[in-house]
């Protein structure tokens, strides 16, 4: 079980993560994030402390990203069905024994940009038809 919390503190949560790291390049990440997010998949996702200030925004057909609404920290991303939750790896308090285990959107990378970590790496084209909902799925 690991807690985190936004910048300040306005809003605090438990979950228990993987110990696996992603690593996301679309651009929608890099404007949220101002360059890659980092998520850390998690279960059991439950706000302890300042409900009222996290929001949540829908940003695509299937998936949704929270912050806190005092300081604009990205708590996390999710998709809603099947109820996949990533983390923020930096809202972390503690990312003792987190490793970097895949990177998406790869070719959306910005130059320049590189782990040092190797990693599984995704191309947009392997993401989507990876991710994106099938004909007949349930939104």
């Amino acid at each position: 079980m690991r807690t985190g919390q936004c910048l300040c503190s306005a809003v605090q949560y438990r979950a228990q993560t993987a110990e696996a790291v992603s690593v996301c390049y679309c651009k929608m990440c890099q404007r949220w994030a101002s360059g890659a997010f980092m998520g850390v998949m998690a279960e059991g996702f439950e706000v302890t402390a300042g409900s009222a200030h996290l929001k949540v925004a829908k940003t695509s057909e299937w998936a949704e990203r929270g912050f806190c609404d005092q300081c604009g920290s990205n708590l996390f991303y999710r998709v809603p069905e099947p109820g996949y939750i990533s983390v923020a790896f930096g809202s972390l308090d503690d990312t003792s024994g987190l490793q970097p285990s895949v990177q998406y959107y790869v070719d959306k990378r910005p130059e320049g940009f590189a782990l040092a970590t190797k990693t599984k790496e995704m191309t947009e084209a392997e993401c989507v038809a990876f991710f994106a909902p099938k004909e007949g799925d349930q939104p």
